[in-house]
């Protein structure tokens, strides 16, 4: 026994030490996925609580006596969307029409880091984006937003993404019908058989502003 214990033992460190070198090399993460990156699905831990985190830290530090309208990823998905509802109350979900809308725009985690893209209603009565950075996470979870790193770029105004059934549910059955039409027309034509479809041109990302640097919120 005195052999058999000492090996197991050591056979679980060398388990232990290869999962954290795999996850340490691991690619970063991206939701909504984007440029060919590995994604993540909606529902699958740590990201809701990123997700969480990052708004109310972004909304605490920048507006905290302003109520939370949010606007989530059109790939929510209506099954996850309940337990960003529960983290974010007492805010709500945006309602086509709303105004002081704070959207998600992009979540990353890598590894042990995350960050969160929001455009936000800055002071000046335009959007801006903000980038909340995350880290110190245990096993995975437990992300703590650090600080926000600011984008003096204005941005367009949001456009409602929840997921109809949430629309309907929060705002009303004929806010969901409009936004359904909305929606459908705003959708692009299919490709013609035997043609591809043009690449949407991206627009550059704007340079952030330097470190410490306070917004026009």
């Amino acid at each position: 026994m005195d052999r058999i214990v000492p090996a197991r033992i050591a056979s679980w460190a060398t388990g232990a030490a290869l999962v954290a070198s795999l996850a340490a090399c691991s690619a970063p993460r991206t939701w909504p996925s984007m440029g060919g990156a590995p994604g993540i699905s909606t529902d699958t831990p740590p990201l809701p609580q990123v997700v969480i985190s990052a708004v109310k830290f972004a909304h605490e530090q920048i507006a905290k006596d302003s109520p939370l309208v949010y606007n989530l990823p059109s790939e929510m998905n209506v099954a996850a969307f309940s337990t960003f509802e529960r983290g974010l109350a007492p805010g709500k979900p945006m309602c086509p029409g709303d105004t002081n809308v704070w959207t998600v725009r992009q979540a990353r985690i890598d590894g042990s880091k995350a960050q969160v893209d929001i455009e936000y209603p800055s002071r000046d009565g335009f959007y801006q984006t903000v980038t909340v950075h995350l880290g110190g996470a245990s096993g995975g979870f437990d992300y703590k937003p650090s600080y926000l790193q600011y984008w003096k770029v204005p941005v367009k105004d949001p456009v409602c993404t929840q997921p109809i059934e949430v629309v309907e549910r929060m705002c009303g059955k004929a806010a969901a019908d409009e936004l359904r039409a909305r929606r459908a027309a705003s959708a692009p034509a299919p490709a013609a058989a035997g043609t591809a479809p043009a690449s949407a041109a991206q627009p550059p990302r704007a340079a952030p502003a330097a470190g410490g640097e306070e917004p026009s919120k």
